[in-house]
């Protein structure tokens, strides 16, 4: 692994990449509320309204993550014809995402609505905590018509000639069908723009990316065992090349960290120790994270177990925040002095 000051001096260079990210678009809105007395009507608490606020989810939470270390990027997806698809293009504008969304009659913009009651201030600090009651989501798991495939194929072929990297996030939400996402690595391919993928399942339809991104328990499933030891590991690494067809597979960890394999060696994956276990508070919208940070660095070149290393530490300040968090290039360079590897 690097000598930290190198990996300083590389860190520096993600501001000067550019990522086009497509996907499923996820808007968090989060309604906070003082609990007042019991319902007469039903017995349930009675929330006077303190606040309402928005965050990006999905695709758009990986587009975040990007944005945030300075590199230039821009995010295609389809929205509802509602009020929440003009909140999320203003999210996304307010945090340097250049949205290149479509509309969809035919369904709503994704949004996850989280209901939470504020709880007394804690004895020694002026935190006030917050106790989720509910969440609404509001989302369509049908697949896109051909009007609006074209429609983002055509934002795509004219985008993925500005960047140097593109980034497919998969959230099982309609988007990514196998024709679709077929078309999208054979027109990157074409363009000479290496694809991450970061999803979930059915792998077999990213033949010919650069890298997938799936976490362990995707990663067993998949490969139709459990991975319990070094030697199960690179059993399944190598099952996942040979299904996905992709040229690199990284399978995340958590507190065991990642494991990177290459479809020409196999048997001798590049393995990374978690930077960070003792201080998780919040692992949502980490994987967002890694995919988003390799992504950024791949365009500018980085060697991709190089990548994988600033997509660890990158998670490993995230996890330590509530919600969906993001990180940025000066906090990155902070926090590389404090790990241990």
């Amino acid at each position: 692994m690097l000598q930290k000051n190198k990996l300083t001096n590389l860190i520096g260079k993600l501001s000067s990449g550019s990522v086009l990210v497509i996907g499923d678009i996820i808007l968090d809105e989060f309604i906070v509320g003082s609990p007042e007395r019991i319902s007469r009507e039903a017995p349930v608490i009675i929330l006077e309204h303190v606040s309402s606020n928005y965050a990006l989810g999905g695709a758009s939470n990986a587009a975040h993550n990007i944005s945030s270390m300075g590199t230039k990027c821009y995010l295609i997806g389809i929205v509802g014809e509602d009020l929440y698809a003009k909140a999320l293009e203003n999210e996304c504008l307010k945090n340097n995402i250049n949205p290149v969304l479509s509309f969809d009659k035919t369904r709503p913009t994704t949004v996850k609505t989280r209901l939470l009651s504020t709880a007394h201030k804690h004895p020694t600090s002026s935190v006030i905590f917050k106790q989720q009651l509910l969440r609404l989501d509001r989302l369509s798991k049908k697949s896109i018509g051909l009007n609006v495939e074209a429609k983002l194929l055509s934002s795509f072929e004219l985008y993925v000639k500005k960047v140097k990297s593109v980034l497919i996030s998969d959230y099982n939400l309609g988007i990514c069908s196998k024709r679709f996402i077929k078309t999208l690595i054979n027109i990157a391919n074409k363009n000479k723009v290496p694809v991450v993928v970061d999803a979930g399942t059915d792998f077999q339809r990213f033949h010919g990316s650069y890298l997938i991104t799936p976490n362990q328990p995707d990663a067993e499933s998949a490969a139709g065992f459990l991975i319990t030891d070094k030697d199960s590991l690179i059993k399944a690494g190598g099952k996942l090349l040979k299904i996905s067809g992709t040229e690199n597979v990284l399978i995340t960890r958590g507190s065991e960290g990642m494991a990177l394999f290459n479809a020409k060696k196999s048997d001798n994956p590049f393995i990374l120790p978690a930077f960070n276990v003792s201080e998780v508070f919040d692992v949502t919208g980490a994987g967002d994270t890694v995919a988003g940070v390799i992504a950024a660095a791949v365009g500018v070149k980085l060697p991709l177990d190089t990548a994988c290393t600033l997509g660890n530490l990158a998670a490993s300040i995230v996890v330590k925040k509530y919600g969906t968090a993001v990180t940025d290039i000066a906090e990155l360079k902070r926090h590389l002095y404090l790990v241990k590897y």
